[in-house]
């Protein structure tokens, strides 16, 4: 609120007065009091910058919005001028200035402080060292801005750095506690690092060894599996179920991350829990799939392929649990793919699976793989799509388990360059022995 005109000779404070000098008189002429409660808003950013402001007693809050929200910049004191800047360059206010508890000011048209410096060089002089002043000021905090903002970019920063900076975020004045909350987000960035590298070598530790190469097991058996982050909801497993037999599974957890990590390590254990019953593979997966829909609550899902493999006959028996078709590539040339006999499970806990079966010759390739690889994107926005897949893995079948699977990822990282894993990958390929 605007007080009352009174008589403002000889208000000006001692920094203010040195200042201008021999125009301090000038300003005073035509200076008018102002008035502020706590809270008030002076002038608000976009404003026409026409005059400037002496703060005579109280402070005012400096508020930035760059359009993502409103940021306390500065505080201004008792002593100290607000929007000469804008007199000076003819420009909108670039804040907004609110009043913290009562505060009493002096007005200054514009055009009364250029003329006032215009009649004393002396002062304009003071003026512009002072600006330069705060320049320099302003300078040190985007300094320390820009290093926390590069350390946060990075997984390795510099913690005694880091330390040193904190320990002298008082020179920040107002921005000091927004930078203590990066240092903050900078530490906590560390721990979760550390948490997600530990959580990444868990899940792979989960993971089945390759098979060595005088396994006692007449199978060539090779699986290979890149989250889209540290950690995924990509799954493969095999492990021997009975006398002869090898269970074979393939799996994609709905989601990413954390949740989807979670969600497929509780299939894989459930998985394996049920198949070392003995129970044929549609009651395995009728059985799993209870098991993850109930309590649900996040209603994630998974696609998988489960099959156990008798590894005298060649038979195997299978459940497609709505995942993407494994291709059967048989030794003279044929190519087949065993499609979905069922939906994703955890969806609905009521739901059926059908087995299917066929036999593997010696020499035929089983090709398993999660839509990581059919889905990856290219540069462009094209999909690596299963019509390529199949031409590679007809390129490859006669290859090892091993040179398959590389093959397939090279081809899919060369075809996605320098685009952005869409999706984590997985892929599994067995070939029974001669």
């Amino acid at each position: 609120m605007d007080t009352p005109p009174q008589d403002v000779s000889a208000t000006l404070p001692p920094g203010v007065a040195s200042l201008f000098g021999e125009a301090a008189a000038g300003l005073l002429a035509t200076a008018a009091p102002v008035g502020l409660d706590d809270g008030q808003v002076l002038v608000r950013q976009g404003e026409p910058g026409d005059c400037m402001f002496i703060v005579l007693e109280g402070e005012l809050d400096v508020i930035v919005d760059m359009g993502f929200g409103p940021v306390r910049a500065a505080c201004v004191a008792a002593g100290e001028l607000i929007g000469e800047v804008a007199v000076f360059a003819r420009e909108p206010r670039n804040a907004t200035l609110v009043a913290r508890g009562p505060a009493r000011l002096l007005r200054v048209e514009g055009q009364a402080m250029l003329d006032a410096l215009a009649e004393s060089p002396k002062a304009a002089r003071a003026i512009l060292a002072e600006l330069g002043r705060r320049l320099m000021l302003a300078n040190r905090p985007l300094a320390f801005f820009s290093i926390a903002a590069r350390e946060l970019q990075r997984e390795d920063f510099n913690s005694t750095m880091l330390r040193g900076m904190a320990a002298r975020a008082a020179e920040l004045g107002p921005f000091a506690q927004t930078f203590m909350g990066m240092v903050g987000e900078i530490e906590s960035k560390r721990l979760r690092q550390q948490e997600m590298d530990m959580a990444m070598h868990i899940q792979r530790s989960v993971l089945p060894r390759p098979l060595p190469s005088d396994s006692p097991l007449p199978v060539d058996l090779h699986a290979f599996m890149r989250p889209m982050r540290e950690i995924g909801g990509d799954l493969y497993d095999y492990f021997p179920v009975g006398e002869g037999q090898l269970a074979l599974a393939v799996g994609d957890v709905s989601g990413k991350g954390v949740p989807a990590s979670l969600f497929m390590m509780m299939c894989r254990t459930v998985l394996r829990s049920v198949a070392g019953t003995g129970l044929p593979v549609d009651r395995c997966l009728a059985r799993l799939n209870a098991v993850l829909a109930e309590n649900n609550s996040m209603c994630m899902f998974v696609t998988l392929f489960f099959g156990v493999l008798d590894l005298d006959t060649g038979l195997l028996r299978y459940c497609n649990a709505g995942h993407n078709p494994p291709w059967l590539l048989r030794a003279g040339g044929a190519a087949e793919i065993l499609p979905p006999t069922g939906p994703a499970a955890a969806v609905l806990e009521t739901a059926g699976y059908t087995a299917a079966e066929t036999r593997l010759a010696p020499g035929d390739r089983l090709f398993l793989y999660t839509d990581g690889v059919t889905e990856a994107l290219a540069p462009g926005g094209e999909l690596f799509g299963s019509e390529r897949l199949e031409r590679l893995l007809r390129e490859l079948r006669a290859r090892p388990a091993a040179e398959m699977v590389d093959g397939v990822v090279a081809a899919v990282d060369a075809f996605a360059g320098a685009a952005e894993q869409f999706d984590d990958i997985t892929c599994l390929a067995l070939a029974l022995r001669p």
